[in-house]
């Protein structure tokens, strides 16, 4: 129950700001009496008057001064106030406290009540996710489906194409962003969308059901009437898939070029896009081949009687000039009917041959959003009102070139959707929460800037034109900064509550330092943990195989032995479909490393608070993902156990069978044998690193990749190269799982051959560990090494926690290189030869770092 204000004042807190006041106070009357002094020196009224008309001055400049330090104090000091007090709130303009004694608000799960989908990684959506980061929303879902993970910024593209630019410096990455915005995160194709049953269908996935829909997916080249073009030629939209095609025409024209065959470049399309492309084109083919403009020909077709139709007159005279210098030939008034091979067919009845075509006319939509039944404009594209929603579906947002606002219709330019992003933001968290949505006005005219492609730009609004090397790094400041905004995104500070003295200050700064607590293998209790536990139990019931093995043995009178094994996970990516693959695999991982087969599986599901459809819509993701990959295992499902959950979680118990004698076990290496690991490490580190934003597409996407691939195979190829020992590599790391392998004596480990995935070794170095790393690290006691080889990154993967890790087997020295041949041929690439057993006489059993 809140106090009265007079008691809210003995707080300590804004005691302090109360003296703030006092003091800003005293300053002003102070300041006050000071020019009052140096005013007085007549005793007429002209002088009163005048000291009178100059302390007005004063005091109302003073005032403002006043008030804007003021409020700058105050909101320090409330900053400072709501820091250190735990039970600071803030009602209306009064601070409120708990009365003494009072108990403090229970804390209850926040339901997951209504589902918000994001169509698309355009600029606008990027504002909405960077603006969820900054202010959540309780109970709303939000996910983000996306072809592509790195979306490139189209500004930046004529600047990458003339070689100015690095990826890092054109890409912006999705995960971190999704991540920081607390969006589910799904890479996939949109098959259709049906708006009566607002769900979304996907490719290979269940359908994703959903309560309000924003799309910003851009557009793509229209090239409706010219018979030819998906087959031969090249459109600039989307950027993703013309980058792609830019690297071959790049390599084509160096090639031709360098071996004197010339080369030819026709762009279709007369607006900004084509002069850009031409400009820096022709800048990075030059310079990477070191031909001249007469053996490279680039020509501009436009149907318009002249480039830049859309610009002031001056500003085509002028780039009609550069054109010219620059060697580009304009080809105007010329429609294009079709295409063939290396051919652009005309209205006229001519022919203009080139080796690369690539088309940059006006735009259009794909055929998707236009057949699930929204409103469309004359010009094809999809028609919304002021708030940026669709005037068929007022639960349908959309933004970007996709979008043509009715009565307001613009230019489909990134200068103007980019304006989209803010109005976009703020509506969607409007309308998810029933408040009035804000009206949008689009600009008149913008600023359109061009790359030259030499370090030169030229910009123009209206009739003003500006052009030269200020322009570019203009340009080159405004590109770079929009990036950073979506790339750098500001740190949210982990809160651990715990009172003070509770524990020493030691324990308090570990606890701290891993209150962002990891998902996958990384979640899992500590090992030393778990066999202090274990060791206080009686021992098991005869029927069962206890020990270190990785299932649990039940004879069957079939002939055949029954293993059982269980593991669970909690979510570690967002998009439960593939979260559900990966733990599915890496379940079966204890099954394929004993040489089992799987038989079947019950499922253990845990799911957070949420209303019906969100949880249906859950579940549905998680068990396709687990029965698609349990069949492609030849696994069948039981049934399984459900229950609710803070975080998403996912399990199976799995039973496997084998013959009696032909299964592998852990502790079975021999002296000589070779040690063989599948996969690379480092899965731990990524997802830690991920989980804060610092693990970008391009190092996650190769992980996720690694962790889908099944051991079964592997598991096969050991066992028919005679593999003595195996075991998975998961949760306690290679260190932990590999000293429970070793029986008597030393283990060589070549630590510089030790696979790592793209990025895990950089994570380490930067001190990006997983929350389980410092408890797995406590088997170090049993390695021993040079303290050269401790010192390293290397040495860190390790206690590398991984999830759905590959096998770690002992193989016969003389059958060593055929088996890695084999897994290699399988599509395992990193597998490699890590160590070799050594004899029992030449010390304990330890692992000795080479």
């Amino acid at each position: 129950m809140p106090v009265s204000r007079s008691k809210v004042w003995t707080s300590p807190t804004w005691s302090a700001l109360m003296v703030t006041k006092l003091k800003v106070d005293a300053s002003l009357s102070s300041c006050h009496c000071a020019w009052a002094e140096n005013a007085a020196g007549s005793s007429t009224e002209q002088a009163i008057s005048r000291k009178r008309d100059v302390g007005i001055l004063v005091s109302r400049w003073f005032g403002r001064c006043a008030r804007f330090q003021r409020r700058q104090r105050y909101c320090k000091a409330l900053r400072r106030a709501s820091a250190r007090s735990p039970g600071f709130r803030k009602q209306g303009t009064i601070p409120a406290f708990h009365e003494r004694g009072a108990a403090e608000p229970m804390k209850v799960a926040e339901p997951l009540v209504k589902h918000l989908v994001l169509i698309g990684g355009g600029h606008s959506h990027l504002a909405v996710l960077r603006g969820l980061g900054m202010r959540p929303v309780p109970g709303l879902m939000v996910t983000l489906i996306s072809r592509e993970i790195l979306v490139p910024y189209s500004g930046a593209m004529p600047a990458f194409i003339a070689g100015r630019y690095q990826p890092e410096d054109m890409f912006i990455d999705l995960r971190p962003l999704a991540r920081f915005g607390g969006a589910r995160l799904i890479q996939a194709d949109i098959d259709s969308i049906d708006l009566e049953a607002r769900s979304i269908v996907l490719p290979r996935r269940p359908e994703l059901s959903f309560d309000m829909l924003s799309l910003n997916i851009g557009s793509i080249p229209d090239t409706s009437g010219m018979p030819g073009a998906l087959e031969h030629t090249v459109g600039v939209k989307p950027i993703d898939g013309f980058l792609a095609a830019w690297e071959e025409i790049r390599e084509q024209a160096v090639r031709g070029l360098q071996q004197g065959e010339g080369y030819k470049l026709a762009i279709v399309g007369g607006g900004p896009a084509s002069v850009e492309l031409a400009c820096a084109a022709r800048a990075r083919i030059l310079r990477d081949s070191g031909a001249t403009d007469a053996e490279l020909s680039i020509n501009i077709i436009s149907a318009a009687d002249e480039v830049l139709s859309s610009h002031n007159q001056q500003v085509r005279d002028w780039v009609r000039e550069e054109l010219q210098r620059k060697g580009i030939e304009m080809l105007t008034g010329q429609h294009v009917t079709g295409f063939a091979a290396n051919t652009v067919h005309c209205e006229d009845g001519g022919e203009i041959k080139a080796d690369s075509i690539v088309v940059a006319t006006g735009a259009t939509l794909p055929e998707w959003p236009v057949k699930a039944g929204l409103a469309t404009t004359a010009d094809g594209f999809l028609e919304v009102n002021r708030h940026l929603q669709s005037t068929s579906h007022e639960f349908v947002f959309v933004a970007g070139d996709a979008a043509t606002i009715r009565g307001m219709e613009r230019p489909k330019s990134g200068v103007y959707a980019v304006r989209h992003g803010k109005p976009l933001a703020r509506n969607l968290l409007r309308y998810a929460t029933g408040r009035r949505l804000v009206r949008f006005t689009p600009q008149r005219h913008a600023l359109a800037m061009l790359n030259l492609g030499d370090g030169r730009a030229l910009a123009s609004r209206n009739r003003l034109f500006f052009r030269g090397r200020w322009v570019w790094r203009l340009k080159h400041w405004i590109d770079q900064r929009f990036l950073r905004k979506y790339r750098d995104l500001p740190q949210m500070r982990q809160e651990l509550t715990i009172a003070r003295g509770l524990v020493d200050r030691r324990e308090e700064r570990e606890l701290r330092r891993h209150a962002m607590r990891c998902g996958g293998c990384g979640a899992k209790v500590a090992g030393s943990i778990l066999q202090e536990v274990l060791e206080t139990f009686p021992a098991t019931a005869g029927i069962v195989d206890k020990g270190v093995e990785d299932a649990a043995l039940v004879p069957t009178p079939a002939g055949h032995e029954l293993w059982q094994t269980v593991d669970q996970l909690k979510a570690f990516i967002d998009d439960p479909w593939m979260f559900a693959r990966i733990a599915t695999l890496h379940c079966l991982g204890d099954i394929h490393a004993m040489g089992a087969q799987p038989d079947s599986a019950l499922a253990i599901v845990g799911v957070p608070f949420a209303n019906r459809s969100i949880t249906r819509g859950l579940m549905r993701e998680l068990m396709l993902g687990c029965t698609m990959t349990l069949t492609e295992e030849g696994c069948r499902l039981l049934g399984g156990h459900s229950s609710e959950t803070e975080e998403l979680q996912f399990g199976l118990s799995v039973n496997g069978h084998a013959e009696p004698g032909k299964t592998l076990r852990k502790q079975g290496m021999q002296q000589g044998d070779v040690l063989i690991l599948s996969k690379p490490l480092g899965t731990g580190a990524l997802l830690a690193a991920d989980m804060r934003h610092q693990a970008g597409q391009v190092w996650m996407g190769r992980a996720l990749r690694e962790m889908l691939v099944s051991n079964r195979g592997a598991a096969a190829i050991l066992a028919e190269h005679e593999a003595s020992a195996c075991t998975d590599v998961t949760g306690f790391g290679l260190a932990g799982h590999l000293l429970e392998m070793i029986v008597s004596g030393p283990v060589k480990l070549y630590q510089g051959d030790v696979p790592a995935l793209d990025g895990a070794l950089e994570c380490l170095e930067s001190g990006v560990f997983s929350s389980l790393h410092a408890d797995n690290k406590l088997t170090e006691r049993d390695i021993d090494g040079p303290e050269k080889l401790r010192e390293s990154a290397r040495y860190e993967i390790l206690f590398d926690p991984q999830t759905a890790g590959g096998l770690l087997a002992a193989v016969p020295e003389t059958r060593a290189k055929s088996c890695l041949a084999a897994l290699h041929e399988a599509g395992l690439e990193k597998a490699a030869i890590i160590g070799q057993v050594g004899d029992a006489a030449d010390g304990p059993a330890r692992i000795v770092l080479v």
